[in-house]
């Protein structure tokens, strides 16, 4: 059994929207984007008890308390023993089952109804039908929750279901030799006469040696298996308990022995990089895919993101709908390469931001920042990520995979003038319409801007200060030595060249005020259309 679809209506956390879940949900999103909150209505849908429903749902849960909030998912691919115990519910067109949940509020009373709205009975969903759902949601502090030490945790959980029937009478022969060499033993006999002559004074009817005797765990519960321990040997060769390693290796565990004790159903997760570095990120979702498993992970991680194909991300966008891309999005021969260059964590980040600025290399990222720092802009305050494209030629496939094309994230692009015959071929877009498209251009390019607004003479004193021009470059006026004087032209020409575009935008950024920042002006539009 899988979850096909996601409907949610009326949260006051989610805006209205309906999800495809293919073979995978990956929610990305900044942090309040609504990742976690449609990870709870799924909870309350397909998890709760209909008296935790009544605790964990209340006014605040309501966009408007005049309608009632609404969760629903399409349940397929259901086996033969799951479709038993749905006789009257199941959908016969395709085999599915739809869950609906409905709260209303009446006179602030609330009223909680959970069924199957395409059957043919319409009664809530009982108990054993929640149960065979195998819903599991698993909280981002899981890893370390899970494996605490003295007290009962996951590695209980998994010797429980170990079938141990071949082997109980030698382990209860074990049991009770064990029990023989404490009673035995010099020591422990030495250790219970010390401790009944402490307490043959102070208890009523006094304490001898018989009154007192060391057992096992074992012996006393009928369980076998009693406070044994896990061990992990660490890469210096030591056998280590598992509560004992790392952050990040309990996590692994735990989540590994969660698989095996939960071998069916839906796992939901929140968060699973908590405590992991990005190598045991990969790890995690490894042994999280490598379960079969149908997986719901709520995250802000582009290495976890890039684990999954991308028609299994959608993109949270906090008051706007979530977005997917298509069905079989680069998933095509002819979108290997762009899947190769483009599908990586470090762009995928990106899918974080709430707006994108791309550029064309290094030193237009510098200005664009520059700019934003000395307008009083405040890039990552307001979740605006910069991307360095590569070139002009990259800027479809920005389009395409993070625009209006694929994620649909807010994205605004800024190229030079060189480019805009090509870019407004490729993406289908006529030039006067650029701005309307959250295109931007720098004329003829942002050396030309960059030195318009700093000025020529300001710009190549800095310049040669940082002995960046030599006997063989043009140098600024100099009047007594009758060198010609420099234009605007030149000197742009000067520092858009391979071996001085990143060094010259260092210095130009080093100098620049916020008077010649506002002349900057395609950068001024670019920022100006992200905030």
């Amino acid at each position: 059994m899988k979850i096909s679809s996601i409907t949610i209506k009326n949260n006051s956390r989610l805006p209205d929207c309906t999800l495809d879940v293919r073979n995978n949900l990956i929610l990305v999103g900044p942090n309040g984007s609504g990742k976690s909150s449609l990870i709870r209505c799924l909870d309350m849908l397909l998890g709760k008890s209909k008296q935790q429903l009544y605790y964990s749902i209340n006014e605040s849960d309501f966009r408007d308390a005049e309608l009632p909030l609404v969760v629903e998912a399409k349940l397929t691919d259901l086996s033969s023993d799951e479709l038993s115990f749905f006789p009257d519910e199941v959908d016969v067109e395709d085999k599915s089952i739809t869950v609906r949940l409905e709260a209303s509020l009446n006179d602030d009373e609330l009223d909680i109804r959970r069924f199957c709205p395409y059957g043919i009975s319409g009664t809530a969903l009982s108990s054993a039908q929640s149960k065979i759902i195998r819903w599991n949601v698993i909280s981002s502090d899981f890893s370390t929750s899970s494996l605490i030490h003295g007290r009962r945790n996951i590695v209980d959980d998994y010797l429980q279901k170990i079938d141990t029937s071949g082997d109980y009478t030698k382990m209860e022969e074990a049991i009770d030799a064990l029990s023989s060499v404490i009673n035995d033993s010099k020591a422990f006999t030495d250790a219970l006469s010390s401790l009944a002559a402490k307490l043959d004074s102070t208890l009523e009817g006094g304490v001898t040696n018989d009154s007192l005797r060391f057992i096992p765990g074992a012996a006393i519960d009928g369980n076998l298996l009693s406070d044994v321990r896990l061990e992990l040997k660490d890469t210096s060769g030591v056998m280590r308990e598992v509560t004992e390693q790392s952050d990040g290796t309990k996590s692994l565990i735990s989540f590994a022995i969660f698989g095996l004790v939960n071998s069916n159903g839906i796992i939901a997760i929140d968060e699973p990089e908590t405590h992991l570095h990005p190598s045991a990120q990969r790890n995690l979702i490894n042994v999280l895919q490598s379960s079969g498993r149908q997986l719901v992970i709520a995250t802000h991680s582009g290495v976890i993101a890039s684990e999954f194909n991308p028609d299994n991300i959608a993109v949270m966008r906090g008051p706007a709908s979530p977005c997917q891309p298509r069905n079989g999005f680069l998933s095509g021969q002819d979108d290997q390469k762009t899947l190769a260059r483009w599908w990586i964590s470090s762009r995928i980040e990106l899918l974080t931001a709430k707006h994108i600025i791309a550029v064309e290399g290094q030193s237009d990222r510098m200005i664009v920042e520059r700019v934003a720092d000395l307008l009083g802009l405040n890039l990552k305050r307001d979740g605006v990520e910069i991307l360095e494209a590569g070139s002009c030629t990259e800027m479809p496939f920005v389009w395409n995979i993070f625009g209006a094309g694929g994620f649909g994230k807010h994205v605004s692009i800024l190229i030079d003038q060189d480019a805009e015959e090509k870019t407004a071929e490729k993406l289908n877009i006529a030039i006067d319409s650029f701005a309307s498209n959250h295109i931007f251009v720098s004329r003829a390019d942002l050396e030309d801007e960059y030195v318009n607004a700093i000025g020529v003479d300001t710009l190549c004193e800095a310049l040669e200060g940082k002995g960046l021009f030599s006997s063989s470059t043009p140098r600024r006026s100099d009047t007594k030595n009758g060198v010609v004087n420099i234009d605007n032209i030149e000197l742009a020409k000067f520092c858009r060249g391979k071996r001085n575009k990143i060094s010259c935008a260092m210095v130009a950024c080093s100098i620049m005020d916020n008077a010649s920042a506002k002349k900057v002006s395609s950068v001024v539009e670019v920022l100006h259309d992200a905030f």
